[in-house]
């Protein structure tokens, strides 16, 4: 949307604990966009609450369902008018206000977005050309692309693994589902909501895994249930204690493994109901 609206010569992708501590050099040139507010950039959109800002910017903040909804409703004018229905598929998206059956069979666009998985940055190629699929083509036409039905199958098997292995490695602690990846699995995550249904007595979840960038880090992710939702963990704030964040239901963080073992523990406890 934005490409269409303002003058977007490229995109960058980067994940939002390396962005703000300073990875990536800004420019009054760039626009920011469902990340953290760096100084010295030309616009920022983002919808994070643990991101909310004191400083003076160009753009806008607020707790939306999605970044995609704060463009939107930024540039309320015809321009934008034929992605209603794609912004209000990724509100329920990032929000999580998907249906069991629509995590056991997902379908169209949230099927789509099955494919992307912000950890494997060689994909980078893949995402920039759904950005041009999702721009100029209808629903019908984005799921006929060859690489999106290879996509779309290969989602599918991964998925299916990864159900298993959430069931070898994930242990019920009180009400907090954890499970721990590290030197055991390091595959293609499957669908995120998928712990949810498969442990309905969890309330939030807390996973770590080793960190695909950086061996020497390890990644821990915090999502409350979609379904039991007893939680009141503001996940967002919680993980920006360790140099994360995200939203109040779900988000995440990279450590160091020197100290992963401690937060990862931490953050299990303070998960618990009390």
């Amino acid at each position: 949307m934005l490409s269409l609206v303002e003058d977007i010569d490229r995109f960058q992708f980067i994940e939002p604990g390396p962005f703000q501590q300073g990875e990536l050099e800004i420019t009054s040139d760039d626009i920011i966009a469902n990340l953290p507010h760096r100084s010295g950039c030309a616009m920022w959109f983002d919808h994070h609450l643990s991101n909310e800002t004191v400083e003076d910017f160009k753009g806008s903040w607020w707790v939306a369902p999605s970044a995609a909804r704060v463009i939107y409703e930024y540039y309320a004018n015809g321009d934008l008018k034929e992605f209603e229905e794609l912004v209000s598929i990724t509100d329920r998206i990032d929000s999580a206000s998907l249906t069991a059956e629509e995590i056991r069979d997902p379908k169209g666009y949230i099927l789509i977005s099955m494919t992307i998985d912000g950890r494997i940055m060689e994909d980078e190629p893949y995402w920039l050309k759904l950005v041009e699929l999702l721009k100029a083509n209808d629903l019908r036409d984005t799921l006929a692309d060859e690489e999106v039905i290879k996509r779309c199958d290969n989602y599918q098997e991964v998925n299916a693994e990864y159900g298993e292995v959430l069931g070898l490695y994930s242990d019920l602690d009180d009400n907090v589902l954890v499970t721990d990846f590290r030197k055991r699995w390091n595959g293609e995550l499957g669908n995120r909501f998928l712990a949810y249904s498969l442990f309905p007595e969890c309330d939030i979840w807390v996973r770590i895994m080793d960190s695909p960038h950086k061996k020497n880090e390890s990644a821990i992710s915090v999502g409350r249930s979609i379904f039991n939702k007893t939680s009141d963990v503001n996940v967002g704030e919680l993980l920006s204690r360790y140099g994360g964040g995200g939203h109040v239901g779900a988000g995440g963080c990279r450590i160091s493994k020197d100290d992963d073992n401690r937060i990862f523990k931490e953050i299990i406890e303070a998960c618990k109901n009390t």
